[in-house]
């Protein structure tokens, strides 16, 4: 028989016929926790409570009020009563409602029923604070996510048992060539001495399952009429189907004749070596593969369109490497210990620069949400800015460079961003780095990132963002996108037990508060209006308290560490916080010239100007999405 292949078309065309021709799932199944790994998110997921849900003991020692202890020195020493002003503890134990610092056991001097003590305690002191690692309510992945092994911890620890995922594609193989023999079925190969070793469909089983499909292989089809049978007894059970073998040429090779008969043929030939004879097409509406027999072209072939495959069905496979990344500040560290840090991965111009996330040996969720891991050798006091590191990958680096990475302030607008994106596109995503609005500036000023949100108030024109720009980014190429205008101003317990109306009230001696990172739109919002109230920073008690986030803030005031803090109106509805609103901001999305010509801009834009933006951002509450999605300045 001639050969019989359709014109060969190029790896690119196949691809692109292959997804044309199939659609998403959809089926979805409730599973408990311990089973998510390599599973796929069919809708965002939450933190159903805090952790820790509780402010507690990070160290073995006693709890204390760290006020108590300023006056402790070597020659001094301060004495407290065990019991009452001094509390045994043990690492996790819950602090006292009146102490605010912990003190290890090696360092007291244990004297009857008193201890002395002779250095001061600081605020907060071996203590961890409700909600430090994982805050209720949080976004922990957003849909279309593909869970990894260290997300099981987080999601337990964030009190999440069960969840809905994405059912597992169902992928048969099915063997065929009369040559071949299975090792199971017949253990004594010295009775079939001229039988080839079916591997290759136990090999296509393996790489199936790392994909992420459910696997089922049936017996060796040894002609035509043997694979007729399996395909009726198998095909609608199955999502997609791979017949190894038999997809080339020669007279023995029926795979295209089968296919042609029971459903349609989209291609017979790969320009791509190995797998040129890759086979494609449909029966009752399913993608059937015929893949080379040769070991090699089988894999490649099944890596190269079943992955494709898994992905338009419900998400990314999985790989690991090491990259070389680029430190975007100084990166401090202690000489003598070995420390690993999780980072963030941003990727620009062919370069990763890698943002740390938090240190902290509780943080569980900074390693959940890593990039990648950096190590810096106990010999070594950290890096300086534009150092060149190596980083292990904790997931794929085709994830790190297909999707949007956003430098600058924190809002929940861009949660629902990145659920909108993941919902629209499951291979993109959308990442941001909360370092705040400067921070934003300065890594769009230093080309690390084409995207950067901010909300900074000029002091002397009250104008928004603008001037900002103007100052930093002198004749540089970049538009302000309007996201949103979102009410700031002051959370308080519901109740307002301390009558607190507004900004005057923050130097007062009862009130305990939580303020946001320098460099922050909130923080610089801030001090703007103590400066106008001619209130001095340092009379606030708990001014130095800093977080990165509006809902780190929140969690603050709602579990009753802090009384007030500032964030933006939607927390506190999240929280059942109250209100007082202080200024109404311009929060807007800075992008270089260069991003705006990427097709990935347009998308963003559609998003910010739909309706599913301007309704699910009124759902949350204190936004206002009139001119959301327009340019509001051109610079440079």
């Amino acid at each position: 028989m001639g050969k019989r292949y359709l014109t060969t078309i190029s790896k690119e065309e196949a691809v692109r016929r292959v997804l044309g021709a199939i659609r998403p799932l959809g089926a979805v199944e409730e599973i408990p926790v311990p089973d998510a790994p390599g599973r796929v998110t069919c809708e965002p997921l939450f933190a159903a409570r805090s952790n820790p849900p509780f402010t507690s003991a990070a160290m073995d020692g006693y709890a204390v009020s760290f006020e108590q202890t300023l006056d402790a020195d070597l020659g001094n020493p301060v004495t407290l009563v065990r019991g009452e002003d001094a509390v045994l503890v043990n690492t996790g134990d819950p602090l006292p409602a009146t102490m605010n610092a912990v003190i290890m056991v090696e360092e007291v001097e244990e004297k009857g029923p008193e201890i002395a003590i002779r250095k001061p305690a600081s605020l907060w002191q071996n203590v961890r604070l409700t909600g430090e690692d994982i805050i209720e309510g949080d976004m922990l992945f957003p849909v279309n996510y593909r869970l990894g092994i260290l997300d099981v911890g987080l999601l337990l620890a964030s009190g999440v048992r069960v969840l809905k995922v994405l059912k597992k594609p169902r992928l048969l193989i099915i063997p065929t060539g009369k040559e071949l023999v299975d090792i199971y079925e017949h253990p004594d190969l010295e009775v079939l001495p001229d039988r080839l070793i079916d591997f290759n469909s136990y090999t296509l089983m393996a790489l199936g399952r790392e994909m992420g499909y459910e696997v089922t292989k049936t017996g060796i089809a040894w002609d035509n009429e043997h694979l007729r049978t399996i395909l009726k007894e198998y095909i609608r059970a199955h999502d997609v189907l791979v017949i190894n073998a038999g997809s080339s040429a020669g007279t023995e090779d029926f795979t295209e004749v089968v296919i042609r008969e029971f459903g349609e043929l989209v291609f017979h030939g790969v320009a791509m070596m190995p797998g040129k004879p890759t086979i494609f097409g449909l029966i009752e509406g399913k993608p059937v593969f015929g893949i080379p027999g040769y070991p090699v072209s089988a894999a490649i072939s099944f890596k190269t369109f079943l992955k494709v495959v898994y992905e338009r069905f419900c998400g990314s496979a999985t790989s690991e490497r090491s990259v070389s990344c680029v430190t975007p500040y100084k990166l401090p560290s202690s000489i003598g210990v070995e420390e690993v840090l999780r980072v963030r991965l941003m990727a620009k111009g062919g370069t990763y620069y890698a943002y740390p996330l938090p240190r902290g040996a509780g943080v569980f969720s900074s390693l959940s949400r890593a990039d990648a891991l950096i190590t810096i050798p106990e010999n070594v006091e950290g890096y300086d800015e534009g150092a060149v590191l190596p980083a292990v990958l904790l997931r794929p680096e085709d994830e790190l460079q297909h999707r949007l990475n956003i430098v600058g302030s924190h809002d929940l607008s861009l949660d629902v961003l990145r659920d909108m994106i993941k919902t629209r596109f499951p291979a993109m995503d959308l990442v941001s780095a909360h370092v705040g609005s400067m921070s934003g500036i300065y890594a769009v000023q230093k080309g690390i990132v084409d995207l950067a949100t901010t909300h900074i108030l000029d002091e002397q024109e009250l104008v928004y963002n603008i001037p900002a720009i103007k100052k930093y980014l002198p004749g540089r190429p970049v538009l302000l996108v309007h996201v949103a205008k979102r009410l700031q101003g002051l959370l308080v317990a519901k109740g307002n037990p301390l009558g607190i109306t507004g900004v005057d009230d923050l130097n007062r001696h009862d009130v305990r508060f939580v303020n946001r990172q320098l460099g922050s739109g909130t923080r610089i919002l801030l001090d703007m209006m103590l400066k106008e109230k001619r209130i001095d920073p340092r009379s606030i008690r708990g001014y130095d308290r800093e977080e990165s986030t509006h809902t780190a803030a929140a969690i603050l005031v709602k579990e009753g560490i802090a009384d007030v803090g500032l964030a933006i109106y939607a927390v506190s509805r999240s929280f059942s916080l109250d209100f007082i609103p202080l200024a109404e901001e311009e929060y807007d999305l800075l992008v270089t010239k260069e991003f705006s010509e990427d097709p990935r801009f347009r998308l963003l834009m559609e998003l910010l100007a739909s309706p599913e933006f301007a309704s699910r951002l009124s759902e949350l509450g204190g936004y206002t999405t009139i001119e959301s999605g327009t340019i509001k300045y051109v610079n440079g």
